[in-house]
């Protein structure tokens, strides 16, 4: 468990909107991405007046990003990277916390440094 912990967020404006009215706001969301080593563990989706999307690897690999890190190019973006507190407040404000634990005990998540840090909190 000593692959390198790396997260992102990046804006996005839904495919549908981007046509709209030029002149009204278009509401921007925001995706967060937490890769263990060069693949993702959890993605979270955040879309203005939707619930969060919450995605955990194994679980939830067909709805995931399946790029690794270096093909996503998110490492060379300028300002994509943020720290893991930034990326762990918003997961467990989303109820990430309760969403894994459910994975891990139904056995549906890969095991990533994520489930051994939340299980090692459960003990």
């Amino acid at each position: 468990m000593n692959r390198q912990q790396r997260y992102f967020r990046i804006p996005f404006i839904r495919p549908g909107d981007q046509y709209k009215d030029p002149q009204k706001p278009q509401k921007k969301g925001w995706w967060y991405a937490h890769f263990d080593g060069p693949w993702i563990a959890r993605q979270m989706e955040l879309h203005p007046d939707k619930q969060p999307i919450l995605l955990v690897a194994g679980k939830d690999d067909m709805e995931m990003c399946e790029l690794s890190l270096e093909e996503t190019g998110l490492s060379r973006k300028r300002g994509a990277e943020i720290l893991p507190r930034q990326f762990e407040e918003i997961w467990e404000r989303c109820g990430g916390i309760q969403y894994l634990r459910s994975a891990i005990e139904s056995r549906q998540a890969r095991p990533t440094y994520a489930t051994a840090m939340l299980q090692s909190l459960l003990k």
